[in-house]
């Protein structure tokens, strides 16, 4: 259908991927605000996982740190003080599905596909533990410089790494001409 509507490959190619981003965009919209919000086990999961990884990454640092889960939010902790809690916003389930829906939609073989966005969600995720823990180091040393950190300074980080993630894609495993390429 695109063909008959689309003349030039580049255009096809520029509208399937955005067809196909919009299409998944309302799959995880209709499934995380339906499904997997209201049960809240996954979010919980991840909020607890970021924590605790995040403690063994203060413990491995010489920190006595320990997690306080909660029922939105799991905190982290200092020698016993709450230094910074992990919620849904922070748990990177949204980064997630945002560096998975940009992989799957960008041409390239499924047999690459399922090793390069477990990869990614699990480099994701070690770069969401690190955030946490500093953050938490801040909080103990610098109180004042943590909103700043948490809003720029590791947002900046945490999407440079997913952009990354997605030009090592687009230019190491995507085809680059899908047309001639078995892609899909």
């Amino acid at each position: 259908m695109l063909k008959r509507i689309l003349k030039d490959e580049k255009q096809r190619r520029i509208a399937s991927f955005v067809i196909k981003a919009v299409g998944l965009y309302l799959l995880w919209f209709i499934a995380y605000d339906f499904y997997l919000a209201p049960s809240g086990i996954i979010d919980a999961w991840l909020n607890n996982r970021v924590a605790r990884d995040g403690v063994a990454l203060l413990n491995l640092l010489g920190y006595n740190g320990s997690a306080l889960p909660g029922i939105d939010q799991t905190v982290m902790c200092i020698d016993g003080i709450e230094m910074v809690g992990v919620g849904n916003p922070c748990n990177g389930l949204e980064l997630f599905a945002l560096f998975t829906g940009f992989i799957l939609c960008f041409p390239g073989h499924w047999k690459t596909k399922l090793w390069f966005i477990p990869m990614g969600i699990l480099i994701i995720h070690l770069v969401n533990v690190i955030r946490a823990a500093v953050l938490a180091l801040i909080q103990k040393n610098a109180p004042e410089q943590l909103d700043f950190n948490h809003h720029y300074t590791f947002t900046i980080i945490v999407y440079t790494v997913i952009f990354v993630l997605w030009m090592l894609w687009t230019n190491k495993f995507s085809p680059k001409n899908p047309a001639k390429s078995e892609v899909e």
